[in-house]
């Protein structure tokens, strides 16, 4: 796992003062090795955390020609089975490191070659013959990579805080504003800044002195769905996810896993230890003091014993939103989630033991975890009820579940469905915002008939997953320098679950059906079927205390509305809040991410050392 950091001037060489202030700021990504390299228009520059091949693995990496060099930010899991078929082509490399074998394959086969690429990755390459760059990102967008292009210099890099280190003039973009106020996140390509984009998963982007062009080499489509009964399917997902594992277990340092004690995390550790042989595995949890109730560090030790591993556990205060400073620091952008800090300790935690974890997100968007997709489940149901049917099994299914996804039924389009998970809407929006800064909303795709279980699995992969858990999983593991591994979101797992019917998903009004089932293989059965928790901080009740100190200093300062909040609207919403009045906390507590983020962002600028 590494930082890459560039700037593509074709009007002037490049500013090394500048490329030195980017690399500086991703130092904690990548704290065992720099490099750099330069070509005419081009700079490029790495930070390494040493993963695999510690000795020859340096970057920026060229061919032995030269014409190609590559920084590359990821792992390839299946680079041993793509460097043999090179192999057999004649190519013979130097060193035993993915990135070589993601260069050679690139030089063999240009973009054709993203697409045989089965990992997390973040990669530029520069061909200095054709004078082209092109950058690339994983399918589910694991692994971070923003851009601005400003006339004909173009900036890139793992993290915004390299890009503001540039001397980039920062704003706010205010449709990425809508965005996260109603959503907690910005959706890809936008970002919370003007100006500054998210290249989006599954994409490349190629820039040479004629224009750019940018096109997707894989997008989480939803194909037939495979005719399979329950117990084939148990047997196929229990081969890939042990394949995938097993890949995400490649590694030349100390190797560990996150676990929660939820039915995910647990699975994937007993994957790990089946693959680990005599060799017990490490895990790691975090635990709530004083009898909290969000406190599932008993079930992540029954695991453990469960499965032989060697355990060690974190114990924090439930407060931990009371260093909520702290928690927005780890961000480059916004992101309204209260499981921010804990990760982080989490991660500063194992990172004295390991340099890499594997964890379990993915399962809940591939196997339909939350609650929420039982909406989309019913939804699918009503489709195949005959048409004098459908409105009263539309209004049975809209008081089957809380929410406004529930109430949205019957759901038409993805737009929609992402739309109904907003969590805020219409006119609580609008009077926080200032009235010259509202803006109408975004147009929606037009409604394609019932929108299917997969079709709803499908749009969160696409947004919330990967721009809501991934960031917060990649921001908060980096900036402990430590590598997170995600074994559900390898390309294989995702394209066989959205294939699988919605009735192997959820049945009797039970999520990850079929993933429960195959986890009774490995686990006691009490921690297969419980219910799901979350690793979250209680942020309501904290919003809502009379004595908050973070959120009344930031309502003191002078500029807590930023110009975008209506200052009067924000100080009502606060009161409210305190006296127990009715009024939107999850409204508020996103502003005030928002506020504290925008303080943070202001001193980020890093110094060339």
């Amino acid at each position: 796992m590494c930082g890459i950091a560039g700037v593509l001037d074709f009007s002037s060489r490049p500013d090394r003062d500048m490329l030195r202030r980017m690399r500086a700021a991703l130092e904690h990504r990548g704290p065992d090795e720099e490099g750099e390299y330069y070509d005419g228009p081009l700079g490029l520059g790495f930070r390494r955390l040493s993963i695999l091949d510690l000795e020859g693995g340096h970057q920026p990496m060229s061919t032995k020609d030269g014409r190609f060099t590559i920084a590359f930010n990821g792992e390839i899991y299946n680079h041993p089975q793509l460097r043999a078929e090179l192999e057999r082509r004649g190519v013979r490399f130097r060193t035993r490191s993915d990135t070589e074998t993601a260069l050679e394959l690139f030089a063999a086969e240009g973009v054709a070659a993203f697409s045989k690429l089965d990992g997390m990755f973040a990669i530029a390459v520069w061909d200095s013959r054709q004078r082209e760059l092109v950058l690339v990102r994983d399918c589910v967008g694991i692994k971070p990579l923003y851009y601005s292009l400003e006339g004909q210099c173009l900036r890139f890099a793992s993290e915004l805080r390299a890009l503001i280190a540039s001397g980039l003039d920062v704003s706010i973009d205010l449709m990425g504003l809508r965005q996260y106020l109603s959503l907690g996140k910005v959706h890809h390509p936008r970002t919370i800044l003007q100006g500054v984009l998210k290249l989006s998963p599954g994409h490349w982007l190629k820039i040479n002195e004629k224009g750019w062009k940018e096109e997707a080499f894989w997008r989480p489509v939803v194909r037939p769905e495979l005719d399979l009964g329950l117990e084939p399917a148990i047997e196929r997902l229990d081969e890939l996810l042990s394949e995938s594992v097993k890949g995400a277990m490649l590694s030349d340092v100390p190797i560990g896993c996150f676990l929660s004690g939820g039915l995910d995390s647990s699975l994937i550790a007993a994957y790990m230890a089946r693959h680990s042989g005599s060799r017990r595995i490490r895990t790691f949890s975090v635990g709530f003091e004083g009898g909290s109730s969000l406190d599932e560090s008993p079930y992540a030790r029954q695991a453990a014993r469960h499965i032989g591993a060697e355990h060690q556990e974190l114990r924090v205060e439930p407060n931990l939103l009371d260093r909520l400073e702290q928690c927005v620091d780890l961000l480059d952008e916004p992101l309204a989630d209260s499981a921010l800090l804990p990760t982080f300790l989490l991660a500063r935690f194992a990172r004295r033991s390991v340099k890499v974890v594997l964890t379990g997100e993915g399962a809940d968007e591939l196997f339909a975890g939350y609650d929420r997709y039982k909406a989309a489940w019913l939804n699918e149901k009503i489709a195949g009820a005959p048409s004098w049917l459908r409105p009263a099994a539309a209004s049975l299914a809209r008081r089957m579940g809380k929410g406004e996804v529930f109430r949205a039924i019957p759901l038409t389009s993805q737009t929609q469905w992402t739309r109904a998970g907003s969590a805020c809407q219409g006119e609580q929006l609008e009077r926080l915002i200032v009235p010259r800064l509202r803006l109408p909303p975004e147009a929606g795709d037009r409604p394609q008939g019932f929108l299917s279980l997969n079709e709803a699995l499908a749009a969160d992969i696409s947004t919330v997953l990967c721009d809501s858990l991934l960031m917060k999983v990649d921001k908060s593991t980096m900036k402990a320098s430590l590598e997170a591994r995600v074994p559900f979101l390898n390309r294989p797992v995702v394209e066989f679950a959205l294939r699988l019917p919605a009735d192997l998903k959820i049945r009797r009004f039970r999520g990850k059906y079929l993933l429960r089932r195959l986890a009774l293989k490995y686990l006691p059965a009490n921690l297969v079927w419980r219910r799901k928790h979350g690793f979250l901080v209680a942020w309501e009740r904290w919003v809502r205390s009379p004595r908050n100190e973070p959120i009344d200093d930031w309502l003191s300062s002078s500029g807590a509305s930023l110009g975008l909040f209506d200052p009067e609207s924000l100080r009502d919403m606060r009161r409210k809040l305190s006296a127990g009045a009715e009024a939107d906390a999850g409204l508020f507590f996103r502003a005030a991410v928002l506020g504290l983020w925008w303080r943070s962002l202001k001193g980020r600028a890093a110094p060339v050392p």
